[in-house]
């Protein structure tokens, strides 16, 4: 594990630090918002849970992780929606905030049947997880 073994960092020292979410950085850059690279993050307890077991994947059946599966690296998030299985992955990062990448923030969203687009409020609703 490698929040917990190599960086020893479990939910207490993460809740310690402010750290609320873990951010997953792809290197494939995002066409809804154009210079930024596609992102997404998971809550700090999906991504520390010993039941959940979060992968950053490299191999695939034993031999390297073909580019359209996400080489060179791809994070594989079980019990979340497949958006937070970010391919291609570059970066990943500790937060305090939810990730502000524009699939996140804008889409992979639930609202009531009232929300409108003239009264939608992204920022009061978090993004879909499960």
């Amino acid at each position: 594990d490698v929040l917990q073994g190599e960086l020893g960092i479990d939910l207490a020292k993460a809740k310690a630090l402010g750290v609320k979410h873990v951010r997953f950085d792809g290197l494939d850059t995002d066409p809804a918002s154009p210079g930024t690279n596609y992102a997404a993050s998971i809550p700090v307890e999906v991504a520390l849970d010993s039941l959940n077991e979060v992968v950053l994947a490299y191999e695939m059946n034993g031999e390297t992780l073909p580019v359209d599966h996400g080489f060179p690296i791809r994070a594989v998030v079980p019990g979340v929606v497949g958006a937070r299985n970010v391919k291609w992955l570059g970066k990943v990062t500790l937060s305090a905030i939810e990730c502000d990448g524009h699939w996140q923030k804008f889409d992979y969203k639930g609202f009531a049947p009232n929300v409108t687009w003239e009264n939608v409020d992204y920022d009061a609703v978090p993004a879909i997880q499960e």
